[in-house]
């Protein structure tokens, strides 16, 4: 009998492992790692600066076959522009998947956005690693600091590990 006990033991921690391991490797895993930058090198990757208030948000449904296309659509009354040009109410969308770099803006609340795309049909994309912040921090930072070591020759301020479900016994 003595003996059997460690077998025993050994047979649960297998079936512990085995079935956590099993848990992690079939789940959807996705990432959002973003480069380090300032704000300063933020505001000369975006195409489009400006502090608005959510005054609504919807939810952008698409492909329903593909994973993480979702995208929050919030609603905002520009109050300043900093850089580009954006009519006075713009859809900023964003993914619903904090995974893929989405971002949450609460109605109500004043924003500093650093986005891109053509503003031209009223719609700009953010994300997590852009910068968009709460207003109450103040204007934004335009210049970039003169270190060696600044991260402005990075092409992507956003890097993500797409969702990718594996079936084996791997995105900010």
């Amino acid at each position: 009998m003595a003996r059997l006990r460690p077998l025993a033991h050994t047979a649960g921690v297998l079936t512990i492992t085995t079935a956590l391991l099993t848990a992690v490797f079939t789940s959807p895993a996705s990432a959002c790692s973003c480069v380090p930058s300032t704000e300063g090198e933020r505001y000369q990757r975006a195409q489009h600066v400006f502090s608005g208030r959510v005054t609504a948000v919807e939810t952008e449904q698409n492909d329903p076959s593909t994973v993480g296309d979702d995208r929050y659509r919030f609603r905002v009354e520009v109050q300043t522009e900093y850089k580009g040009d954006v009519p006075p109410a713009v859809d900023v969308l964003t993914s619903i998947h904090s995974g893929t770099c989405g971002i949450t803006m609460s109605t109500g609340s004043d924003y500093l956005i650093f986005a891109t795309g053509d503003s031209s049909d009223a719609r700009v994309e953010t994300n997590y690693c852009s910068g968009t912040r709460l207003a109450a921090g103040g204007p934004p930072v335009t210049t970039v600091p003169t270190s060696p070591t600044n991260s402005s020759t990075n092409s992507s301020s956003c890097t993500l590990s797409s969702p990718t479900t594996t079936t084996s016994t791997p995105s900010p």
